[in-house]
């Protein structure tokens, strides 16, 4: 009974827009401003021809919070939050110990401006993966102006970004393979910074930021 309370808050479409609103830089990249959609932005929402004079007018299109909502009212809704929610932990080993047995190179891509996976939490787990011994590549690159979610809220930088490290051979090319040729993207809702962060930069965490980057994992 108190996890179908719960799953019932959590969906409830109000507290999904408080995540939202607190997991994105602008809301207009989930608020049905533009169409989105598996092409990337598309262009500013408008509904069909009015039906009296023939011309489009402004609309909206469905909002995010709409779409995830509807994602819950299936009958499998449920049991897939009960399972996340009380299944005991995957493994013994902390979050960071687990990214040290990581054996492929990664990309750390973040929103510069997220709430929750911060730019500390991506700068211990730089340091963390550039220590493996396997001789695995390993970069972290940040999007200023975008929250939690950048695939979503800047497909654009994403994809100026993911594509050369997709494109390169091996570790050694994945190394060095530029991936903020294109410091500045224009999204539809405005502008984003692309950054790459150096280990050194990484390694130099200060005491705050130690201590916030621990308490994941």
């Amino acid at each position: 009974a108190i996890g179908r309370q719960m799953f019932n808050l959590i969906r409830n479409e109000d507290v999904i827009r408080q995540y939202l609103e607190a997991a994105y830089v602008r809301g207009e990249a989930f608020d049905g401003s533009f169409e989105d959609g598996f092409d990337g932005w598309g262009c500013i929402a408008s509904s069909n021809a009015d039906s009296k004079n023939g011309a489009a007018t402004a609309g909206r299109g469905e909002p995010l919070g709409a779409k995830i909502r509807a994602c819950t009212e299936g009958n499998g809704g449920h049991a897939a939050f009960a399972s996340i929610l009380w299944s005991a932990p995957a493994s013994g080993i902390s979050f960071y110990e687990a990214l040290q047995q990581v054996p492929v190179d990664v990309l750390l891509l973040f929103g510069g401006d997220d709430p929750w996976c911060t730019e500390a939490v991506g700068k211990r787990m730089h340091v963390t993966l550039a220590s493996r011994r396997d001789g695995a590549a390993c970069r972290f690159v940040t999007l200023k102006n975008v929250g939690h979610c950048p695939n979503h809220e800047a497909p654009t930088a994403v994809a100026q970004v993911l594509m050369p490290w997709l494109d390169a051979d091996d570790s050694e090319e994945r190394r060095v393979v530029p991936l903020d040729s294109l410091s500045q993207i224009q999204e539809p809702w405005g502008e984003v910074v692309i950054r790459e962060v150096s280990i050194e930069e990484s390694e130099s965490l200060g005491l705050v930021d130690r201590v916030v980057s621990s308490m994941v994992g």
